[in-house]
């Protein structure tokens, strides 16, 4: 697999009981995190539930259950007795967009009489117009307000009745149940009054508030459907049919119809259906979808190609390797789906605020409409606390972080970079120093085998030895040794056994004769720790190739150390100015490496930058501290990536790698580093800011309604303001410039 299963989610598998179920509800009517808050709290306790994970930014529900108490359908109308629509995965999930905005516009329309007539009586009252024989016309005014508001209630206030009742009869108020009690009880007190004959009438009022508020729910609506373009726009760009290349003739099939091992043939212009390994062809690829790099790769016979790609030239015969979800694409799909449920420190403290901050308005209300009850009545006191209710509503708080943290995870998506989870954007950002491996992620691959030599002068049947046991790793030495190999046409043998032994080498066994003693191959430390002897003609030529700069592998086997081969490595040409760029962004960096200390010394003089060279993987994880990352590729960085505070791994690494770190690099480009570090301090800066607004907003605000200095139409202003600004500065994130418009500006 090109990407690894999410640890998360193989933790949550691990502990489900046996003959469980699992299914993701997708959900409506939500509001806020409040809301997801609620849905998540009465899941996890519902019989049969194991574990139950609600995303806002998602709108679905992840659910695991005990198969023998519950089931699917119990678990949807549990959802729906709450007051939110739930769909299973089987069912065509209402379109809540367009029915929105349906209603939205009925409302306002009915909102815009109200606020017209109710601003006409108030300017009579103003200007002193009021007469006897014009009050029976108000009274008609005051009854058409009534009947015009009925609208708005039932198409933008029922959904919000229901689910805020729903809620205070479980004891578990929400932002519905802030506005349901706010608008209700002024649309209430204003039918008594109407009815009485005496006192104010707040029709308008209350329209305007739950319009207000819908227009609020419009726009995060809005910033929601945005932020989710990575995923979608991945998993669309896998053709729905290929053409399927057969003995008699071509025919086209459904892409869930394709199994590994098909030939597909894709036409120029058409995009890869499929991963797999070019059987027939050659031409420009665009791989942008996956990588982020603008500029065409050319592909020919025998190279990986992967699905949603663009051939934009060339005729090509695939074999297939990969299809549907199991691609690469899908692959980063699903990683960009699982990366939303493991959410950050930051966000889970957010949502205990969030949800303490509802019962907390419900109590300052009270205590408000007490205090101005006691001193101006009970209009006075209605109208300061449904002023209370307002501003306290935490629906900025809820949309502070988590929106920012997602539309980052996009960006980093488009630029070649898939985020285990948004808490990985959290922790870069605090990064002081970090760490990188040599080979294969400071050094260009692919690497050469330069020369060889050999104690018995049977250089074929050496490299013949070394190359297949070499065949089964997946290291980037192995792999140039393996490629000389076959250009020298030599037939590889496969091993009778095969042990890597991180930061040393690999040991292993041949089916053959001569070779049935365990072949040694790796470092001088490995064989001479072997007890393998080694001649003074190998040790000269060794230290002569490390004086030239080259890496020396040896291979020994029968108590002796037979022959070494000379491979030659590059400074990848970005290297030195991502080192640049990194040390003007404050961090300290440094090489953990388990090459030779003469290897060392030379990459020290070539980037400027302090090595540490002869490191076993327990050694490079010691010489990690607090707030370091790790950057690497190879089954020696495995324990490096994991223990540091982020891990970012080369996509072109080994599968431990990946699974290990935190960050998958799949484009094959050191200055996305950089790149990504002002991706996650500029992604933090805005929530700070967001969360700050916030913590203002409501603190400023509750005071100011609490001394009725704020009636309620302009408590409901403030709070959507509020919002607009927070989902503003969140989705400039959508600004922030990718790689390449970043490197042009540079240039």
């Amino acid at each position: 697999m090109l990407l690894a299963e999410s640890p998360a989610v193989e933790q949550k598998q691990a502990q489900a009981p046996e003959g469980s179920g699992e299914v993701i509800l997708t959900l409506g009517g939500m509001w806020c995190s409040s809301c997801a808050w609620l849905v998540s709290e009465n899941l996890k306790r519902t019989k049969g539930v194991v574990s139950a994970d609600v995303s806002f930014i998602q709108q679905q529900a992840n659910i695991t259950f005990d198969s023998k108490i519950t089931n699917q359908q119990s678990l949807k109308r549990r959802v729906r007795t709450l007051g939110y629509q739930a769909t299973l995965p089987d069912e065509k999930p209402r379109d809540e967009e367009e029915s929105f905005f349906t209603r939205l516009l009925i409302g306002g329309v009915m909102v815009l009489h109200d606020m017209i007539v109710g601003g006409g009586i108030y300017v009579r009252e103003l200007m002193g117009w009021a007469t006897p024989e014009t009050a029976w016309l108000v009274h008609f005014f005051q009854i058409m307000m009534l009947v015009s508001s009925l609208p708005v209630l039932i198409l933008l206030g029922l959904p919000i009745l229901r689910a805020g009742f729903a809620s205070l009869l479980r004891g578990q108020p929400n932002i519905h149940t802030l506005i349901m009690i706010g608008t209700f009880s002024a649309f209430g007190l204003s039918v008594r009054n109407l009815i009485l004959g005496h006192g104010g009438l707040y029709f308008d009022t209350a329209t305007m508030l739950i319009f207000l508020v819908s227009i609020g729910r419009w726009l995060e609506m809005q910033a929601h459907k945005s932020s989710n373009k990575a995923v979608s726009r991945l998993l669309e760009q896998i053709p729905d049919q290929a053409t399927v290349v057969t003995n008699n003739q071509d025919s086209v099939v459904n892409v869930a119809e394709l199994k590994p091992g098909m030939r597909v043939r894709v036409r120029p212009g058409e995009r890869f259906p499929v991963d797999g390994l070019i059987a027939i062809g050659e031409g420009d690829v665009d791989e942008s979808l996956l990588t982020g790099e603008p500029k065409p790769v050319t592909h020919h016979e025998g190279d990986k190609i992967q699905a949603g790609t663009v051939n934009l030239d060339g005729s090509f015969e695939v074999i297939a390797t990969a299809v549907g979800t199991s691609t690469t694409a899908g692959q980063i799909g699903r990683l960009l789906h699982e990366a939303l449920w493991a959410r950050s420190p930051l966000e889970r403290m957010v949502d205990k605020l969030s949800a303490w901050m509802t019962p907390l308005a419900l109590a300052l209300a009270a205590i408000a409409f007490l205090i101005w009850y006691s001193i101006a009545g009970l209009e006075t006191g209605m109208l300061v606390a449904l002023s209370v209710l307002l501003i306290a509503c935490p629906c900025a708080l809820g949309l502070a972080t988590p929106l920012t943290l997602w539309l980052s995870l996009e960006r980093a998506a488009e630029s070649g970079v898939i985020l285990r989870s948004t808490g990985a954007l959290e922790r870069l950002a605090k990064v002081e120093r970090i760490f990188f491996d040599k080979t294969g992620t400071l050094s260009q691959l692919p690497m050469k085998v330069l020369e060889i030599k050999e104690e018995r002068g049977k250089k074929k049947e050496f490299l013949e030895v070394v190359a297949s046991v070499e065949n089964e790793s997946e290291h980037p030495l192995a792999k140039a040794i393996v490629e000389y190999a076959k250009t020298q046409n030599i037939e590889l043998i496969k091993p009778a056994s095969f042990k890597v032994l991180p930061a040393l080498g690999i040991v292993g066994q041949l089916p053959v004769t001569n070779y049935q003693s365990p072949i040694h191959i790796g470092s001088a430390r490995l064989l001479s720790a072997e007890g393998l002897s080694m001649s003074t003609d190998i040790s000269q030529q060794a230290e002569a190739w490390k004086e030239a700069g080259h890496i020396v592998v040896y291979a020994g086997w029968d108590g002796q150390v037979t022959g070494i081969l000379a491979l030659g490595e590059t400074v990848r040409p970005e290297a030195q100015e991502t080192v640049r760029q990194l040390q003007s962004r404050g961090l300290e960096l440094g090489v953990l490496t388990g090459d030779e200390a003469s290897a060392g010394e030379r990459w020290q003089k070539a980037l400027g930058i302090p090595v540490s060279a002869a490191l076993s993987p327990d050694e490079k994880m010691k010489r990690l501290s607090e707030n370091s990352a790790m950057v690497g590729d190879g089954i020696n960085d495995g324990p490096a990536l994991a223990a540091a505070t982020i891990g970012l791994a080369m996509n072109h690494g080994t599968d431990v790698a990946r699974s290990a770190a935190d960050i998958v690099l799949v484009r094959d480009d050191l200055r996305v580093i950089p790149w990504l570090v002002d991706l996650s301090r500029e992604s933090m800066k805005r929530v700070k800011q967001n969360l700050g607004w916030a913590v203002i907003y409501n603190l400023l605000g509750v005071g100011l309604a609490m001394a009725g200095l704020l009636q309620p139409v302009f408590s409901a202003f403030a709070m959507v303001a509020s919002s607009i600004f927070v989902t503003t500065n969140a989705m400039k994130m959508n600004k922030f410039p990718l790689l390449d418009e970043e490197n042009m500006k540079v240039e």
